[in-house]
């Protein structure tokens, strides 16, 4: 098998463990053993448990950001491009829930991984921020920039709700998850009493 196939065999058997038990009691010996290697062949491609979490959290960051950018050029606020990126980011989060969960669910706490994690986040923040600029006179920040960390935040809650209800569709997550985006971007209509 080619190096950098066997190298995302290995990511997506770590991902699958790192999911299910958690960075801790993920074992490196399952993980070899899933992925059809030696354990030293684990440490000749990672390094260390540590260097094999975050390049799988590089890889499903990148491929989220990734599908995200693509879903919709960068400066389209319509409707119809703000349901493409949603429809995406929960495609993402169905179809990849392993990265899902190592990148979102999972408490961290070493530095380097929380920073990979932190990267990830403050990526699709500043997308969300570039988006609501672009759409909106008044979004100039910081207002911009803190309706945008709500934005992600209200999503990421979202999806996580979403992993425990798998019975609702992806097309109804998208509209409620739309819904709350364009109220909060369009700004109150009249103050709430």
């Amino acid at each position: 098998m080619p190096r950098e196939q066997r190298k995302q065999l290995i990511l997506d058997v770590a991902g699958q463990a790192f999911a299910a038990a958690g960075y801790a009691a993920a074992s490196m010996d399952e993980i070899a053993d899933g992925a059809g290697v030696s354990k030293p062949m684990l440490y000749a491609y990672f390094g260390s448990k540590e260097g094999l979490y975050l390049a799988y959290i590089r890889r499903s960051g990148g491929e989220l950001v990734e599908r995200l950018v693509a879903a919709a050029p960068a400066d389209d606020a319509s409707t119809a491009g703000l349901q493409a990126r949603i429809i995406e980011f929960l495609a993402f989060v169905q179809e990849r829930a392993d990265g899902w969960k190592v990148l979102f669910r999972e408490v961290v706490s070493t530095r380097p991984v929380a920073d990979q994690v932190a990267v990830v986040h403050g990526r699709i923040v500043d997308a969300v921020r570039r988006l609501i600029e672009s759409s909106r006179p008044s979004g100039a920040p910081p207002a911009s920039a803190a309706i945008a960390e709500a934005l992600v935040g209200a999503g990421e809650s979202l999806a996580n709700w979403w992993l425990e209800h798998p019975e609702v569709e992806r097309e109804q997550v998208a509209d409620w998850y739309l819904s709350v985006v364009q109220g909060v971007v369009a700004g109150p209509s009249a103050p709430l009493r």
